[in-house]
């Protein structure tokens, strides 16, 4: 198991050096100039400009300046904004916001998308089998904005369950609609892959022979078909962690919140390149994390890794 975890290791070394790349190569490319861009309708002094660049090293080759930032980012100093302030004060500020978001997201695609994909596997063919695959295609047809949009008129305005912004200092309640948006797609794969392991487990051999054995119907479903089917969710699931922070910038667009994804999306337009690369470096070092904290549990579960 150590080998394999080692080996597994090793691998996010390339996969972290290629994102930055190729990441800090869009940026660079991305049309227009952020030193002028940062004056506005201003006229620019050409004097002031060439400070600016060689302050936040833009005069440089592109390979120089991603260099530059390999060497500050293993000391974690990603630089500084075009505002002045420290980027690492920036993410600081922002991801505790997403994390929240992000949980909250997890648990409720989590705790819904086993419940209602069991409920249709055990019961596949009635009714409310149909209705649950219905509005699970919906979710994942009907794009993420959509949902947002349709929630605030809903449950923000029409009904007045929920706030329909969180705003800079959002609590549980401003989280939980962007929280419900955030999940949605997630929860209806959820369901769906639930409800394909249940109704394909349901009918094995080993689940006849423990009914033929004259265990209850309970016991059966507990601790054989939910034990067996729920492998592929948890694998989902703990791959899904980080793939939510690295989707919240839609739903974070949508309602307002000062997160990871609305900090992003102001980078982009500002053309910051060490903060824009700094914010995705985060996010992908935690999605693969968490890929590696699923290899482990299947390095724990599954004997042939376990002893490879």
């Amino acid at each position: 198991m150590g080998k394999y975890l080692l080996r597994r290791i090793l691998q996010m070394i390339p996969v972290i050096l290629g994102t930055t790349l190729l990441i800090y190569a869009l940026v660079f490319a991305l049309p227009g100039d952020p030193v002028r861009a940062m004056f506005g309708a201003r006229p620019v002094n050409e004097a002031v400009a060439a400070q600016i660049r060689s302050e936040y090293n833009l005069d440089k080759p592109f390979i120089i300046q991603y260099l530059l930032f390999l060497k500050n980012a293993l000391s974690l100093n990603f630089g500084m904004t075009f505002s002045g302030q420290p980027v690492i004060s920036v993410i600081g500020r922002a991801f505790p916001v997403t994390i929240r978001l992000a949980l909250m997201a997890f648990v409720f695609e989590g705790i819904f998308g086993v419940i209602f994909g069991v409920i249709s596997g055990l019961k596949k063919g009635k009714w409310y089998d149909s209705v649950i695959l219905i509005v699970s295609l919906l979710l994942i047809s009907v794009p993420t904005f959509v949902t947002g949009f349709v929630l605030q008129y809903f449950i923000g305005v029409k009904w007045r369950i929920l706030p329909v912004t969180a705003g800079g200092s959002p609590g549980f309640l401003d989280l939980l609609m962007p929280a419900m948006v955030l999940g949605s797609v997630s929860m209806a794969y959820i369901i769906r892959l639930a409800r394909t392991e249940v109704s394909s487990n349901i009918s094995e051999d080993y689940v006849r022979t423990a009914r033929a054995k004259g265990m209850s119907n309970r016991s059966v479903i507990m601790r054989h078909i939910l034990r067996n089917s729920l492998i592929p969710v948890v694998t989902y699931l703990g791959t899904d962690i980080g793939t939510l922070m690295a989707g919240a910038m839609i739903t974070e667009r949508i309602f307002n919140i000062q997160g990871v994804g609305n900090t992003l999306y102001q980078a982009i337009l500002r053309g910051e390149g060490p903060l824009v690369v700094s914010i995705v470096t985060i996010l992908v070092l935690v999605f693969v994390v968490c890929n590696l904290v699923v290899d482990m549990l299947y390095a724990v579960l599954d004997p042939r890794i376990r002893y490879a």
